[in-house]
């Protein structure tokens, strides 16, 4: 990977698209994990640190090491940031609806982008997404909470190159060493949850982008350009990417117009 090039295009396009937009600034989510600390880092080297707003938004005490993380990378940039915890909210307005484990970890990622783009509208700025192409091409995200954005800087590298761009970025080590999670609840993971680690999701990703794989029925052994993979976790990726295609679609229109004429 040429570092310095992807650098470049990366700054140049967050710099880019909140001029064009006549913008003041980003506003993102904080979460003390990879995505967020790289666009964090990559927004204040695209316009300055005054133009870059974190909002850190915990829900109680699911991932306290993720907060103080948050707290201190930020202070490291040198950002203004807030802190709102959204358990108590989220609490009331779960108390009135059916219970789902599902269902109730997808208003923790819509109460939070609610809160972002309140600030984003408060401010005049754009939100930047933390998504990476491996959480897009997966819908491995929460349709219109985390998955909603005005920008999506990382949308082209998979989770491994942002890893590796976070270390030739010097993000530090506690959190380049931890696991991608939502935080939707106490102990979760993605690669736990997905069943797939990332270095060998990524390899089939790829292989589903050179159109190697395409359908689950036609998965091969082995991945001739890119490396093995365990044709078992190739089907499961397939599957994943084939569930959630919904998520990466505009909702379908119906064409009122060309009926009429008919």
């Amino acid at each position: 990977m040429n570092f310095e090039k992807i650098l470049n295009a990366i700054t140049l396009f967050i710099a880019d698209e909140v001029s064009k937009r006549n913008s003041k600034g980003v506003v993102l989510g904080l979460s003390g994990g990879l995505d967020s600390s790289v666009v964090a880092e990559l927004a204040v080297r695209a316009m300055g640190k005054k133009k870059v707003l974190g909002l850190i938004l915990p829900d109680r005490n699911i991932a306290p090491n993720d907060t103080k993380d948050a707290k201190t990378f930020a202070q490291s940039l040198g950002i203004k940031y807030t802190t709102i915890d959204i358990g108590e909210t989220k609490k009331e307005i779960l108390r009135l609806l059916p219970k789902n484990k599902l269902a109730q970890s997808n208003i923790t990622a819509r109460l939070r982008m609610c809160i972002i783009y309140y600030y984003a509208g408060l401010l005049h700025r754009l939100v930047l997404g933390t998504s990476d192409k491996s959480e897009t091409k997966l819908g491995y995200f929460t349709k219109y909470g985390d998955g909603a954005a005005d920008l999506l800087p990382l949308g082209d590298l998979y989770k491994t190159e942002v890893r590796k761009l976070g270390e030739y970025l010097n993000i530090p080590s506690e959190i380049l060493s931890k696991k991608s999670s939502p935080a939707l609840w106490k102990g979760q993971t993605a690669e736990q949850e997905i069943g797939v680690p990332y270095g060998e999701i990524d390899v089939i990703l790829r292989q589903i982008d050179n159109q190697s794989v395409t359908t689950v029925d036609k998965v091969p052994m082995t991945g001739k350009s890119v490396g093995n993979f365990d044709a078992i976790n190739a089907k499961r990726v397939l599957e994943f990417v084939q569930k959630n295609k919904h998520k990466t679609e505009l909702p379908p229109i119906c064409k009122i117009r060309c009926s009429l004429r008919n």
